[in-house]
């Protein structure tokens, strides 16, 4: 056999494989990978299968929704075990992420208000990531039970994030709740949250609903809530900060409210509350040179930007009651409103360096829900009542009222040019860092890159040594063929 043709062929083959592993290399990662997400049909089961999923998997299982899928359920579902974790597939922060809509039946205003409880005795640490929840409430009347997400309880350490929640049919998008008062450490950041119900009155919903204590509520957009943007019912120890409210076409009574008495007793021990953003109604008439307000065709404002103390929301129910030891401070505040802070009935609190930035006004009148015992404040920025309030530490521009007692019963003027120009966050601004998307382009670049220079690195070794190996081969089959031609 021909020695050159020999080593030529056996250099082929081995190159051949030699390409053949490197296209696999850089072709790997465009393969598809099988999909492991949880399948939506059939969907007469859906609940079932989903809930046996949960409850009979253990601790630390994902239950991992498939993307751009709606899960339409009959009924709650359940965390069953600690560590667990619902999520959409790839995690995605957009549009894709999985849809779980409430459907199940609803009757005499009681039926299907839950689409996630995370509140079970074994429930530490679990995770709602990354998911879409409708309530279904779709202009209907409330129903009595509990909100779209249900979280916290006797438990600590969870999750929940990148959650869109909104349409509820009960009274909350998402509520934490406090167990025995022993909820813990539940961290609830990067969601977007509402519409959340309408503000027919009594027909109100709250975006997030916080009774957990050392809770952080972080990054979120709560957009077109009707009863509170975000409610703390004391929960000590919590931190709220980086958070957006705003309203679009209903008006909110409350956008960040520390008021409630219960269940904590009204302890607001070393609640912080900072650097939140909280936007009014502004016109939405177009704007003419020189002019600052117009009109709302839908008139709608914030009664109070942050609410403090029992008897600005519930006038004498509680009594001498007071919410205790909060701190408010660094918030922004844009737009129509009644009141931006209404402050009574609080003691040890301290409420610092709260802002007015962009265009503001400060409207409505006594509504037909003012007790007649009350005396409804002319609306103004930042107002007090020193009657209730004591101990407390406060910026200088607060107004002296003499009565704070049920501030939400103000309503909006009927039309007029009353409101501000200027705007609200565009729904596609993102709260949070953006999804994964833009990261992994970027890690899919670094990586082709890399293997493109092993690729041509290697090919550049292997090709030299070809050439090497076949110029020896030569010279050898040369030297062969001369010394048989001398010898004959």
């Amino acid at each position: 056999m021909d020695g050159s043709r020999f080593v030529e062929g056996h250099s082929s083959s081995r190159y051949a494989f030699l390409f053949s592993w490197i296209h696999g290399l850089i072709c790997y990662r465009h393969t598809p990978r099988a999909s492991n997400c949880f399948a939506a049909d059939p969907i007469d089961t859906l609940t079932d299968r989903m809930n046996v999923a949960l409850n009979s998997s253990g601790q630390g299982y994902v239950l991992s929704l498939c993307p751009n899928t709606e899960y339409s359920i009959q009924a709650p579902i359940l965390f069953a075990f600690s560590d667990q974790e619902i999520s959409t597939q790839g995690y995605p922060t957009d549009e894709s992420r999985a849809l779980i809509i409430v459907n199940g039946t609803v009757n005499n205003g009681t039926g299907q208000t839950t689409a996630i409880d995370g509140t079970c005795a074994q429930c530490d640490g679990v995770r709602l990531r990354n998911v879409q929840i409708n309530g279904s409430r779709n202009g209907g009347s409330p129903v009595n039970g509990g909100g779209n997400v249900e979280m916290g309880g006797s438990n600590s350490n969870q999750l929940v994030e990148y959650v869109k929640s909104y349409n509820p049919r009960g009274w909350t998008c998402l509520h934490i709740v406090e167990g025995a008062l022993s909820c813990n450490n539940i961290t609830v950041q990067n969601n977007d949250v509402g519409p959340c119900g309408t503000d027919d009155f009594q027909q109100w919903a709250d975006g997030l609903s916080i009774s957990c204590q050392n809770a952080v509520v972080r990054n979120n957009m709560v957009q077109n809530p009707t009863d509170g943007g975000i409610v703390l019912f004391g929960s000590p120890g919590t931190q709220v900060y980086n958070n957006t409210i705003w309203v679009v076409n209903q008006t909110l009574l409350g956008g960040i409210n520390m008021v409630d008495y219960d269940p904590w007793s009204g302890n607001y021990t070393n609640t912080v509350v900072y650097n939140n953003t909280i936007l009014g109604g502004f016109s939405n008439e177009n704007e003419e040179a020189n002019e600052t307000d117009g009109t709302n065709s839908d008139d709608v404002i914030i009664k109070i930007g942050i609410a403090i103390g029992p008897r600005t929301w519930f006038g004498t129910e509680y009594g001498n009651n007071v919410s205790l030891s909060g701190r408010v401070y660094n918030n922004r505040l844009s737009g129509a409103f009644s009141y931006a802070i209404g402050m009574t009935s609080a003691k040890n609190f301290t409420v610092e360096n709260n802002v007015l930035f962009g265009n503001t006004s400060f409207i409505g009148a006594r509504g037909p829900n003012c007790s007649s015992s009350d005396t409804t404040p002319t609306p103004a920025a930042f107002v007090i009542d020193q009657n209730t309030v004591s101990q407390s530490t406060t910026q200088s521009n607060f107004t002296t009222i003499s009565d704070g007692n049920s501030l939400t019963c103000v309503q909006p003027p009927d039309g007029g040019d009353y409101w501000p120009f200027g705007g609200n966050p565009s729904t596609s601004t993102p709260s949070s860092p953006s999804s994964g998307h833009s990261s992994s382009s970027t890690a899919g670049i670094v990586v082709g890159v890399i293997v493109g220079i092993l690729f041509v690195a290697v090919l550049a070794f292997f090709v030299r040594r070809w050439v090497l190996k076949r110029a020896e081969a030569q010279r050898l089959y040369k030297d062969s063929r001369r010394s048989r031609y001398i010898k004959n």
